[in-house]
């Protein structure tokens, strides 16, 4: 009896990071740091042009000198592994790229502004079916997030905004 209930402790070790990612406090993610040929206002205008006209995101807000670009909140990844709800969790993120002059050239820099996780359950109330929509900020579950996944979009940001400017050389 003895070894089935260690035997089981280990099963439930085993599949517990399966949903949560054993973490207490948020992590930093790293910002991604580009160095652009150009001026930073030439530089700004380009990559707003990428991420409203490619990604199809909005420009939610700049700053007074319009060097810095907070993007609206996309869907970037859906997790749908063992246990998540049906339609998984939604993984949403919000970029914050700012640009400033460095020397002869700029520097873009990009950062996560906002990084949290949607889900929808339905269930069964006394013969009634419901949704109910949860929003996890990142800051507040860290345990739930994988953060290989935002690492992963930060790089695809960064990969991108590098080639536009590889193109214009």
């Amino acid at each position: 009896m003895r070894n089935i209930t260690g035997l089981l402790l280990i099963l439930l070790l085993a599949l517990l990071p399966a949903c949560y990612h054993m973490r207490v406090e948020a992590e930093a993610v790293a910002p991604r740091v580009i160095n652009i040929p150009g001026h930073p206002h030439d530089v700004v205008k380009k990559i707003r042009t990428l991420v409203e006209d490619k990604w199809k995101c909005r420009i939610l807000e700049t700053d007074n000198s319009g060097n810095i670009l907070i993007t609206a909140p996309y869907h970037f990844t859906t997790d749908t592994g063992f246990g998540q709800p049906a339609g998984g969790r939604k993984y949403y993120t919000q970029l914050r790229i700012e640009v400033h002059q460095d020397n002869d050239a700029a520097t873009a820099q990009l950062s996560h502004y906002n990084f949290e996780i949607r889900t929808s359950y339905a269930y069964n109330k006394e013969g009634q079916v419901g949704t109910m929509y949860k929003h996890y900020p990142y800051e507040e579950y860290p345990g739930m997030f994988d953060l290989t996944l935002i690492n992963r979009e930060m790089d695809r940001a960064s990969a991108e905004i590098q080639r536009i400017f590889q193109e214009y050389r």
